[in-house]
């Protein structure tokens, strides 16, 4: 198989300073597969000092310490160098408590997650595969190396990323490694509301990403509240978008899962989007009054299958935004209102103003405020 020139540099470098050196990981599995190369990894029994006094023509970073990664930039090209490693028990289900260099190819790649991610390449092309990782992938099967129920006690977060790449590279979980996927979903409580997030977004992110909610429906309430989605095909181009369409109807506390108060509060818009009578021009556009206009334009047209900018268009004239309203809110401020409840009541007067109950005028507005019932 064809490496490219960069890859290709690094390995040639460090065999001819008498280390073995191999492209590793997904890299060599999307060559297999023809799919795009996302990074390149390399594995060498060369250490982080021998690596960085090899390559210090080149740019280099220490990106990973622990582990002896050092990133090489050649040609704009990142290559990720880690020396081979073994590793300790994991007490807290996701780091190893030890790690050690070894010189030995087999044992840093038994560490390693599923087959298909522990096959190597040398500068040759030629593959080195201890775990029949091309068979699997040729029967496109998602298998652990050794005991899955060791391999995601190991490292919880192996059990989402079995599933990512099920549903990313189309393929099935093998039987033993599914079984254990449920037999060991309760290890996530070890992993950071972060990783999971990741996880989580990049499989919504795909067009079975429903269907592997449906199926793997009691791994995904272990950290949220989802219900059986009746569509399994994913339309939405967005991972916000179909997170939202899956929490309609389920209560979740999104920033205690490290969403950002912006992907908490477009959540939001979405969610009360998925409600709407999109034929009802009030609340069509009542909707589309937003900040989040464009996404909740682009939701409402993948969440309907149909096209509504034509519709939009003609409606927009008519629409009115929080900034377009005849009042400031020192004016509202004035009627007695505290700071905290200006945004309450402008959203209030706007409502009005959509249900053409008011003129969007400053005699209007005001005299609405002078009744005192908002």
């Amino acid at each position: 198989m064809k490496l490219n020139k960069q890859v290709k540099t690094v390995l040639s470098l460090l065999n001819e300073n008498g280390y073995e050196a191999y492209l590793v990981g997904g890299a060599v599995r999307n060559i297999l597969l023809k799919r795009k190369i996302e990074d390149y990894d390399v594995t060498t029994d060369a250490d982080p000092n021998a690596i960085r006094m090899l390559f210090n023509n080149y740019r280099t970073y220490d990106i990973g310490k622990k582990h002896g990664t050092i990133t090489v930039l050649i040609d704009s090209e990142k290559i990720e160098i880690t020396p081979f490693r073994r590793e300790d028990k994991y007490s807290d289900h996701r780091h190893p408590d030890k790690v050690e260099f070894t010189g030995n190819l087999k044992d840093d790649l038994k560490r390693r997650d599923f087959t298909i991610n522990a096959m190597c390449l040398d500068r040759n092309g030629d593959l080195v595969d201890y775990f029949g990782g091309l068979e699997d992938l040729n029967n496109k099967l998602i298998r652990c190396i050794g005991d899955p129920n060791t391999r995601f006690n190991e490292d919880a977060l192996r059990i989402l990323r079995a599933i990512r790449f099920k549903v990313k590279l189309g393929f099935e979980i093998e039987k033993e490694t599914d079984k254990a996927v449920f037999e060991c979903k309760d290890l996530l409580k070890y992993i950071s509301a972060e990783r999971k997030k990741e996880e989580l977004l990049k499989i919504l992110n795909t067009k079975d990403g429903f269907k592997a909610i449906n199926d793997y429906l009691e791994v995904f309430n272990t950290f949220m509240p989802f219900k059986k989605c009746e569509r399994k095909i994913n339309n939405f181009t967005s991972s916000l978008y179909a997170l939202a369409y899956l929490l309609r109807d389920c209560e979740c506390d999104l920033k205690e899962l490290k969403y950002s108060k912006e992907e908490i509060n477009l959540i939001k818009a979405l969610i009360h989007a998925s409600d709407i009578d999109i034929n009802d021009d009030y609340q069509f556009i009542s909707c589309l009054s937003s900040i989040y206009q464009k996404q909740l334009l682009e939701y409402l047209e993948q969440l309907h299958h149909r096209d509504l900018k034509d519709r939009y268009k003609k409606l927009k004239r008519y629409m009115v935004m929080l900034n377009d309203l005849k009042i400031s809110g020192e004016e509202i401020e004035s009627y007695g209102y505290k700071a905290k409840q200006i945004g309450k009541v402008k959203n209030e007067l706007l409502e009005l103003v959509h249900q053409k109950k008011l003129h969007n005028t400053s005699a209007s507005l005001h005299k609405q405020l002078q009744k005192n019932i908002l």
